[in-house]
């Protein structure tokens, strides 16, 4: 998702909230900063999360040493520079021999939200289109997809490792963004790059 500067990460709600659960903190533990993962609070659930694979985001390229010019996330003082503090938020570093910091804003992409909602809501969402099988070649629908990318943005629904999206959501615009697959079903992670990959190329 950060790859293809994805916005909004939407997890649907089907009657277990543990995964949900457990993604919502392995997704706050990789856009944290290196110099910020030590705020969190490990557990179980972030046991395994020296496997992940490291997120390039402009405040994980920061350097060990004060440079000027350079823009960080502060959380409790922590600028991630020793003896180097600043307010909590993004600051810049204007001195690097005082390392002395201002408040700034947010000029980088910082990752995509997150937000759980019912499977009922998707229904009611705009733009929605379902990566699927049995749905139609997105190459031959390029205007199409630039048009509805264009006024609203696109959501793309990535359904259950279990399949059957269709069955559930047939009212939606559907596209096989795998051609050939040579199994039924795709993994879920497997379908997100291949699609975004694909809908890169074609809204770029």
């Amino acid at each position: 998702m950060v790859e293809f500067r994805v916005t909004k990460l939407y997890l649907v709600r089907r009657g277990n909230d543990s995964i949900l659960t457990k993604i919502r903190k392995l997704m706050i533990y990789s856009m944290k900063p290196p110099y910020l993962k030590r705020n969190l609070k490990m557990d179980s659930d972030l046991s395994k999360v020296g496997l992940l694979q490291p997120v390039n985001t402009p405040y994980h390229a920061v350097s060990s040493v004060p440079v000027e010019g350079e823009i960080r996330v502060v959380e409790k003082g922590n600028t991630g520079l020793e003896g180097c503090k600043g307010k909590d938020g993004i600051v810049l570093v204007v001195d690097s021999k005082e390392c002395r910091t201002i408040g700034y804003f947010s000029p980088f992409y910082e990752g995509p939200s997150l937000e759980v909602i019912p499977e009922g809501d998707i229904g009611k969402m705009n733009n929605v289109i379902l990566a699927s099988r049995s749905g139609h070649d997105p190459l031959e629908h390029i205007g199409d997809l630039k048009s509805m990318y264009q006024r609203r943005g696109l959501t793309l629904l990535v359904g259950p490792p279990v399949g059957g999206i269709m069955s559930l959501f047939g009212d939606i615009p559907a596209f096989n963004f795998i051609h050939k697959q040579g199994v039924s079903d795709v993994r879920s992670k497997e379908a997100l790059i291949g699609s975004l990959a694909i809908l890169n190329s074609i809204l770029t």
